[in-house]
């Protein structure tokens, strides 16, 4: 009879051992698929991160390149509207010396001495007295101008600036926009 209940208890022990078993291992195998779901879930979010990162790269990439490509071209507008600048002063050099150059000049220095009144003073470049032949003022030989005059009143409180230089720098700003215009529009 011991035999037999020892024989009932190992029985019993054995089932519920092997029950406790398959229901270790159905936890197990539960547990293993629910990490091996969330693993897949953490490598898909990684990935997708790693996509988004390497796509935000890109487009930060490409948003630095077109600035950079327009600071060239503006830059490289600006050499252009300087050069063709410095080339206006070249040929304005040249006018300088001419008959129409002279007429303009005659011109705008006798509007200056009548605005000025009485007898002036003109400064001119050296060579400008025998091209323009002014008469009725004194004249002044050596001014540091490219062309033009400077008049001025015999007492120095009044002068108006006709150099060319002064022409120029009043005009600058309306010269380079006509120049953008030509040349890029």
């Amino acid at each position: 009879m011991l035999a037999d209940i020892r024989e009932t208890l190992l029985s019993e022990a054995r089932k519920a051992g092997e029950s406790a078993m398959k229901t270790a291992e159905a936890e197990l195998e539960s547990e293993l698929a629910k990490a091996k779901k969330e693993g897949e879930a953490l490598v898909h979010l990684a990935k997708t991160g790693a996509k988004s990162a390497v796509e935000n790269e890109r487009r930060e990439r490409q948003s630095w390149a077109k600035i950079e490509a327009r600071r060239v071209i503006i830059e490289a507008k600006e050499d252009a509207v300087n050069a063709a600048f410095d080339d206006l002063i070249e040929l304005l050099k040249k006018y300088a010396g001419t008959k129409a150059y002279a007429e303009k000049m005659r011109a705008k220095i006798s509007a200056a001495t009548g605005e000025i009144g009485g007898k002036c003073i003109i400064h001119l470049r050296k060579g400008d007295k025998k091209l323009l032949q002014i008469k009725g003022a004194d004249i002044i030989e050596g001014a540091d101008i490219m062309g033009g005059a400077i008049v001025e009143s015999l007492d120095g409180k009044f002068r108006i600036d006709l150099s060319l230089e002064s022409e120029l720098a009043q005009k600058r700003d309306d010269i380079r926009k006509d120049l953008y215009k030509r040349m890029f529009k």
